[in-house]
């Protein structure tokens, strides 16, 4: 990682060249897309505005002349610098000139907002486009008998409700981490140890949390009786308590012996029990917000 933030620092023809290379592997392997918006960010967040601009101008070509030789269409390459480059070129410039991790991870919840009124205005009702394309995956359940056929179809019902939200909070989420690792980046070229200082010190302001703790009832809460919309902005809101609950599990574990087994633990929980552990550490974040556990784990540990 050390040499491909090294290779990105060293011009334009460099950061071009990564950030390019890794979006179109990212047609492959999706999650290689936020390394390649990470490349863009690092940029903007070591060499501000102009240098960031240039990295994006070359690499929206460079998308733009491969897209037009393997579908014979360039267009794609401006919904990427769209979609994926530019709002963390945003956040990046707004965090190099704030200073401040958690006002600019507030701030991504906008992008959030912006992907669920997208949905509404291109879609016009999500919830329906997304219970006719999870019908597919409903019938194998019922092909392969492990559900019956009512059971499928209030499954999908179900999960095509908060769908939305869903693709709202996995798109601001990918946008969040490609900051990070950006920041991560520059901390270990320039600044080592403070990428996890800052993220150690992420902390929500109380309206967000108070906006999370609503969204969160409301997704808890039986029935129909909260409108689909509101559900959906509301999931928005729970992402960055979720990354605040992170931030907890490292500050805490920080001042423990064997750190990396616990984060490793951690992590490993979330891969395996994702649901649970999601809502675990949203929950964490939320009471983080005015409990603040990393300070009374600091004057247990020095009292």
């Amino acid at each position: 990682m050390k040499a491909l933030a090294s290779f990105v620092m060293r011009g334009t023809s460099q950061s071009a060249m990564a950030t390019t290379g890794l979006t179109m592997l990212s047609l492959v392997f999706p999650f290689i897309g936020i390394l390649g918006s990470a490349c863009a960010g690092l940029v903007f967040l070591r060499q501000g505005m102009s240098a960031g601009i240039k990295t994006l101008l070359l690499s929206t070509l460079a998308i733009a002349l491969l897209m037009w030789v393997i579908i014979g269409n360039p267009l794609p390459a401006v919904g990427i610098l769209l979609v994926f480059w530019l709002p963390v070129a945003l956040l990046g410039m707004l965090l190099r000139n704030t200073m401040s991790l958690a006002f600019t991870t507030q701030v991504a919840i906008g992008f959030g907002l912006l992907v669920v009124l997208v949905q509404y205005i291109v879609l016009s009702d999500p919830a329906a486009f997304w219970q006719e394309y999870l019908q597919p995956l409903g019938q194998r359940f019922v092909d392969t008998g492990l559900l019956d056929q009512s059971q499928s179809q209030q499954l999908v019902e179900q999960i095509s409700v908060v769908m939305c939200g869903v693709v709202a909070v996995v798109y601001m989420l990918q946008l969040v981490s490609s900051l990070y690792l950006a920041r991560w980046w520059q901390a270990v070229l320039y600044n080592p140890g403070g990428f996890a200082k800052e993220f150690h010190q992420l902390r929500v302001h109380r309206v967000v949390g108070v906006v999370g703790v609503l969204a969160l009832l409301f997704l808890l809460m039986p029935g129909e009786r909260i409108p689909v919309t509101l559900n959906c902005m509301g999931a928005v809101f729970l992402g960055v308590p979720f990354l605040q609950g992170l931030a907890v599990a490292h500050g805490v574990f920080n001042g423990m012996k064997s750190v990396q087994l616990w984060l490793v633990l951690v992590y490993l929980l979330l891969i395996v029990f994702m649901p649970q552990m999601v809502m675990a550490l949203t929950v964490i974040g939320l009471m983080d917000v005015w409990i603040d556990f990393r300070a009374r784990f600091r004057q247990r540990q020095s009292g």
